[in-house]
């Protein structure tokens, strides 16, 4: 009974062929084609290299983000991550040298998802629970960031290897490109190859199948968060090197961005679908319109406003898609 019941759930999250599958990666297209024709300076390697810098951070957390949905949970605490990983690396950096933060930054990270996993483990905590716990958590990290700085910004010291991490280059491509796509291509293999991959869609698409199964939903979800820590606390030395400086408000908003971006891309609130093919699709997707908002010279509050549409539109579709699944 426990197997077929597993059995139906695997057969049900296998990929669907949609317009809603393809409709992604066809709006990015169509914003290429748009951008090349409005300017001829949108398709060079210096505004290409320029709009994948911007979305790096992004990208990196949307990574972390796309493992979180999938288990069906959310990770509202990453604004307050990004700003007090953003903090403490160029306090620690000015003390102990890059090297030693860069480790501590990225073990912080962990420890950080770590507690979100812990407190919703031992609340039993659902998907709600997930945004509620996780916005106290990031709101407390938060605070402790204007509390290390006094609510001011910090400076960093010009060590190269700090600078590394935001400007330097490799084999000519711009270091925050480098480790987005890396780490794009470490967290597609992991969710697509291991038995954590799999144990993930299967948590987030039934659990209590997944726990019949002999899957320990709760290490995996903590997992989820760790990963998600991890991730943030990545992007947040890449800011730290851009800015040469530390501002215990850089987070702000940033959770928001990397949800539009995971769910533009395609994957669903509900658990259980979704890839990083998907996410990559949605942060590029960001990326270009936003670029392209810079070049029709729209305010700031027109953008916000395009993208709260947009972010509606793609959680729409997602509803609509997941109808037409349950009909089958």
């Amino acid at each position: 009974m426990e197997n077929r019941l597993v059995s139906q759930k695997e057969v049900s999250i296998k990929p669907r062929i949609s317009l809603a599958d393809h409709g992604p990666i066809l709006a990015l297209i169509l914003l290429v084609i748009i951008g090349s024709v409005m300017s001829p300076a949108f398709l060079t390697k210096g505004n290409i290299f320029n709009v994948l810098t911007q979305i790096s951070v992004l990208g990196i957390g949307a990574l972390g983000m796309t493992y979180m949905m999938i288990a069906g949970f959310i990770d509202l605490s990453i604004f307050g991550v990004l700003s007090l990983i953003n903090v403490l690396f160029v306090g620690l950096q000015r003390t102990i040298g890059t090297m030693e933060a860069v480790i501590i930054m990225i073990l912080i990270g962990l420890v950080m998802g770590l507690i979100n996993g812990t407190i919703l483990r031992l609340i039993k905590g659902d998907f709600g629970a997930s945004i509620m716990i996780t916005y106290g958590t990031g709101t407390i990290f938060g605070a402790l960031a204007l509390m290390y700085t006094h609510g001011f910004s910090i400076r960093a010291n010009d060590d190269p290897f700090f600078l590394w991490f935001g400007t330097g280059q490799v084999l000519g491509i711009p270091v925050p490109i480098v480790i987005l796509f890396v780490c794009a291509v470490i967290f597609h293999i992991v969710l697509r190859y291991t038995t954590f991959g799999r144990s993930l869609y299967l948590t987030g698409a039934n659990p209590e199948a997944a726990r019949l199964s002999g899957i320990p939903i709760d290490r995996i979800r903590t997992i989820a968060f760790m990963v998600s820590g991890a991730s943030v606390a990545l992007g947040g030395l890449i800011v730290s090197s851009q800015t040469v400086s530390a501002s215990p408000v850089v987070g702000t908003g940033y959770e928001i961005n990397v949800i539009a971006a995971v769910a533009i891309g395609g994957t669903s609130l509900n658990g259980g679908e979704g890839t990083i093919i998907r996410t990559i699709i949605g942060v590029l997707l960001i990326g270009v319109l936003s670029n392209l908002f810079i070049m029709v010279g729209l305010s700031t509050f027109d953008q916000m406003m395009a993208k709260g549409l947009i972010i509606i539109a793609a959680l729409i579709m997602d509803k609509r898609k997941q109808k037409g699944i349950r009909k089958g």
